[in-house]
């Protein structure tokens, strides 16, 4: 899937994908995991995520890296946020307080220009590529991964011969498989979605059910809080 693919839906408005509020159950379960505070977040293939204003309440800072210029620019209008610009490592990167956005292929991305990263925050990224592109998706996550980097994947699995994606359908099993060797997945939010809410998949073709997940990627057992 070409880059050129997501600038132009992000400038014909084309973002059904986007989630305004952000997604309801990151807060409830980011206390639950053992995070630094005065560590960094990585939000890949951003747009213009309102989560990254909760995120910035909890790392000292927070890098989104993201295609459209379009979207970067709304996330911060929208925010009510003023950014600075600048160049480095091939990106133009927007900057206000906490909050840096790379606009660029996030493929590109150099880990050894970046800060160390505590968690990678993955909204609906892997769910937005075809399967012959998350392999290496994945590869890149575990790249800019440390051992105490912990993951949290949102994404969304139906009958895959109903409906075209994006979104694409993944299951977890898939997100072990490309994760096996550095990662150990476990579910925090599994929900059926009602179909009647999503008009638009029911005219694609899909007809039998729509099942989020939030998952949950991590090295060790005691990042996870058990009490």
């Amino acid at each position: 899937m070409e880059l050129s693919y997501w600038i132009s839906r992000w400038n014909k408005g084309n973002t059904g994908f986007h989630m305004e509020n952000g997604y309801p159950g990151l807060e409830k379960h980011l206390s639950t995991i053992h995070l630094p505070a005065d560590s960094a977040a990585l939000v890949p293939l951003c747009g213009k995520s309102h989560d990254m204003i909760l995120l910035s309440k909890k790392f000292e800072k927070v890098i989104g890296v993201e295609i459209s210029e379009q979207a970067i620019t709304q996330f911060f209008e929208e925010n009510n946020l003023n950014a600075e610009q600048f160049h480095y490592a091939g990106f133009t990167i927007f900057r206000s307080g906490k909050i840096e956005i790379w606009r660029g292929d996030f493929f590109k991305l150099p880990g050894n220009k970046i800060p160390d990263i505590s968690l990678i925050y993955d909204k609906a990224a892997l769910t937005a590529l075809p399967k012959s592109m998350r392999q290496k998706y994945a590869d890149k996550l575990k790249n800019l991964s440390g051992n105490d980097t912990t993951l949290l994947l949102h994404l969304f699995e139906y009958p895959q011969e109903e409906m075209n994606g994006p979104p694409f359908s993944i299951s977890p099993g898939e997100v072990q498989n490309l994760f096996n060797e550095k990662f150990t997945v476990k579910p925090l939010e599994k929900n059926k979605l009602g179909l009647h809410n999503y008009q638009k998949f029911l005219k694609r073709g899909l007809k039998t059910y729509l099942i989020e997940y939030l998952l949950l990627l991590y090295n060790n057992q005691d990042k996870i809080n058990q009490n």
